[in-house]
């Protein structure tokens, strides 16, 4: 009896899991991230359509896709975890503490690496996709910035958020 309880307990039996859940949140966090790219791009130029009122747009299709996120990861991703009442707390405390000081931060920086643009705008020109060095510029940034925001969220989730196992996890 011993040895079977030792191997339920193994890293390995862990690592299954995490990985379940890593490819569940990535899935889900891409359909997030194009949703709210896809909500932005909307807003900013189809119903703003004033570059004064950009941030408004961030702050529409951020908000929504946030409550979203905390639906399809609570009902998805980490679907056989006991959720408590504290976890839609912790999700919306530490996406309002990353999202809003540190992806902006992100993205100012990731909109510097020019070379990176310059090779890219060059790839489409060479291509014939006829996007401007502007778009290329801001879509890297924004999936760079999404990229790194979406691993440390994994983390933080997985162990402060939706941490609680069950006792069908713990199986």
């Amino acid at each position: 009896m011993e040895k079977s309880e030792e191997v339920k307990k193994t890293p390995k039996s862990v690592d299954v899991k995490t990985s379940e859940h890593a490819i569940r949140y990535f899935i889900v966090g891409v359909s997030l991230t194009i949703f709210n790219y896809t909500l932005y791009t909307i807003l900013a130029n189809l119903i703003i359509n004033n570059s004064d009122f950009y941030w408004l747009a961030t702050l529409i299709s951020t908000a929504i896709t946030t409550i979203l996120a905390y639906i399809l990861h609570s009902k998805i991703t980490w679907k056989e975890r006991d959720i408590t009442k504290a976890a839609i707390y912790k999700f919306f405390i530490w996406n309002g503490l990353l999202t809003f000081p540190i992806g902006p931060g992100l993205t100012q920086l990731f909109a510097s690496i020019t070379p990176l643009y310059d090779l890219a705008y060059n790839i489409c020109q060479n291509l014939h996709i006829d996007f401007t060095y502007e778009f290329v510029q801001s879509t890297g940034a924004f999936v760079l910035t999404s990229a790194v925001i979406m691993v440390i969220n994994f983390l933080f989730y997985d162990k402060f958020v939706f941490g609680k196992k069950s006792s069908k996890e713990e199986k």
